[in-house]
């Protein structure tokens, strides 16, 4: 697809992006609502707190400036006109005081408020289905909402805020304007309209330009983030992978930039538009100038109405220029408020499924009859009529070359994936008539591209929080792991922190200890695991080492039916029956000596690697 091309979808896919005003309205009230559900008090408390702001700002700068005025022209007493001074004065300094304390305590309440924000965006995230991380659309979605969520509900309680407040303001002001010539009105209304209508236009834009620009830099920041991220480190110095990297980034820049010049020319535009007749024609010729004839020629108002008219006017304008960005706020809450409530109302099929039926407390067997996987909007099936039947305590052995689908198939046995044909029964019920936590507890597993996490070892093994009462645990899970020796070099035994991203006596561990970190989580549950899966953990070691860990990782499975997944065949002669996939699908099976004896695929691979084996 040409840069040119892209752009230009990408530009469309904003556009189409478009909300109707009632899901927008309904938008705001979500986030507002959304606010309410952690911190009512400080809701409340900003708008009537910025509501009593706003009255005694217009009062301020009108009524009681118009009483000065008057007093001046008059005969009012010096003792009067000081005492009606100095109370404008405390006013002045008890609205600042008000306004500053507003400002500081409310903004420390928010960053409190945009926290549980984020937190239920990390706990939704962290349950949506797996097929979701395969999906560029839904990252798009996740960023440009966990960016903008807790401004966007901070902004919705703000908005109001604004909104109440600055029509308050407004009832002052124009009581003082009706009072004395209503036609004063016409321009900062006039003004109001002009500007509602210029910044829902450029407010619109801002938002497509974000969207689109989001899209890339996203991809900006993927190649950005390799080159400082330790474990890339070693192969961007012995490779020249950098340069197609740095190329990667470029372009996004390039098209950041694009999009840049597409929207920066349109805003600009309308931006001048809007300055040229709010700012300039409505507000600082119009109103002065009629006020002045008003005075001047037809001599039909004081110095004090002109004064104070004009303050009222200027409060208007304002209150409508900050009733206006509220507005523009109020679109923008509404936009990015659509894609969070989508966001959180995105329902799950397989996390946090509840099913029908119990799983059985003992061990079951396995049947996978003529099962079926593809992605999403493809064709190609993953695995293709795959059938087999695993009995309890049966280890198993699924082996083939890279992308034969045996990793495809560990998700869809472990539930992070449904089947898209056939079906999986454990115990005698498909695996989704159970409830998804309840079934994957019976499992314990172990994966080839395990993490390994800024804490502490212990907290490595146990992942969840760790006490006292679990080192014993811990301790037996890391020698069965043989990890033994290791943690007794380690400066502070079980709690050794991982990695030095934090501190910097942190243990950078290497990819062999890594992976027996990675093990021994599987030996340290509570509960002995019915189907232990072990896809490729030991792809990190030597021949030799791997056999070894992959014997006593057997051995200690006790009962457990064992299913490893391997393209490399050290182990295969303990496993009970072997499953060669090929293509998604099951090539060849049986025990090591059939397989060898057939002289097929499976015995020209195990020829092929049997020099690195322990015989």
């Amino acid at each position: 697809m040409s840069k040119n091309k892209e752009f230009k979808d990408a530009v469309k896919e904003a556009k189409a992006a478009k909300i109707p005003v009632i899901r927008m309205i309904k938008n705001n009230l979500f986030m507002v609502k959304y606010a309410t559900k952690y911190d009512k008090k400080l809701v409340l408390s900003v708008i009537t707190l910025f509501c009593i702001l706003q009255v005694l700002r217009a009062v301020q700068s009108t009524i009681i400036l118009k009483i000065i005025i008057d007093m001046l022209q008059g005969d009012g007493s010096l003792k009067n006109l000081l005492l009606v001074l100095l109370g404008n004065l405390i006013m002045l300094v008890a609205i600042e005081w008000i306004d500053q304390l507003l400002q500081q305590w409310s903004k420390a309440k928010l960053v409190r408020l945009g926290g549980r924000v984020q937190r239920d965006l990390m706990e939704k995230n962290g349950r949506v289905d797996l097929l979701c991380y395969d999906s560029p659309e839904y990252y798009d979605m996740y960023i440009s909402v966990a960016s903008k969520a807790d401004e966007m509900v901070d902004k919705s309680v703000n908005c109001i805020s604004t909104l109440i407040g600055s029509i308050i303001a407004m009832v002052v002001a124009a009581g003082v304007i009706v009072t004395i010539h209503p036609l004063v009105a016409i321009f900062p209304v006039a003004g109001f309209i002009a500007n509602l209508m210029t910044r829902f236009k450029i407010t619109r834009l801002e938002y497509e330009y974000d969207l689109v620009n989001k899209k890339y830099m996203r991809k900006a920041d993927y190649s950005k983030r390799v080159f400082y991220q330790p474990e890339y480190a070693k192969e961007l110095k012995l490779s020249n992978v950098r340069e197609p990297l740095r190329k990667q980034f470029d372009e996004a820049l390039d098209e950041c930039r694009e999009a840049g010049k597409y929207y920066g020319v349109r805003i600009t535009w309308i931006s001048l538009l809007n300055w040229s007749l709010v700012y300039t024609v409505f507000s600082f010729f119009c109103v002065p100038a009629f006020l002045g004839y008003l005075a001047l020629v037809l001599k039909s108002i004081m110095l004090g109405d002109v004064a104070s008219t004009n303050n009222a006017a200027n409060i208007v304008r304002q209150r409508l220029n900050e009733t206006n960005f509220a507005l523009v706020d109020f679109q923008i809450i509404g936009q990015y408020g659509d894609r969070f409530r989508k966001l959180l109302d995105y329902e799950t099929n397989i996390e946090g499924h509840i099913g029908s039926f119990a799983v059985p407390a003992e061990q079951k067997e396995l049947v996978l009859e003529n099962v079926c996987f593809k992605y999403p909007g493809t064709e190609k099936n993953i695995l293709d009529n795959v059938s087999m039947t695993i009995h309890p305590g049966e280890k198993i052995a699924i082996v083939g070359e890279n992308g034969a689908g045996k990793t495809t198939f560990v998700k869809l046995l472990m539930r992070l994936y449904d089947v898209t044909g056939g079906s999986i029964c454990y115990g005698g019920h498909d695996i989704r008539d159970y409830t998804t936590d309840e079934y994957r507890a019976v499992i314990g597993a172990v994966f080839q591209d395990y993490q390994i996490y800024g804490a502490t070892l212990a907290e490595n093994v146990v992942m969840g929080e760790y006490g006292k009462a679990d080192e014993e645990r811990v301790r037996k899970a890391l020698e069965m792991a043989d990890f033994g020796n290791r943690l007794k070099t380690l400066p502070k035994g079980l709690d050794t922190e991982l990695t030095k991203e934090f501190v910097e006596e942190g243990v950078n561990l290497s990819g062999g200890e890594a992976q027996k970190v990675a093990i021994a989580r599987m030996f340290a549950k509570e509960n002995a695991n019915a189907v232990s899966i072990l896809d490729e953990p030991s792809s990190a070691l030597d021949p030799v080492s791997e056999y070894r860990l992959n014997e006593n990782l057997i051995k200690n499975a006790g009962d457990s039916t064992v299913i490893f997944i391997s393209h490399r065949l050290s182990t295969t002669r303990m496993a009970d029956r072997i499953y060669l996939f090929s293509e998604g699908g099951i090539k060849e099976q049986g025990t090591h000596d059939e397989l060898m004896a057939l002289g097929g695929e499976y015995c020209e691979m195990f020829e092929r690697q049997a020099k690195n084996y322990i015989t």
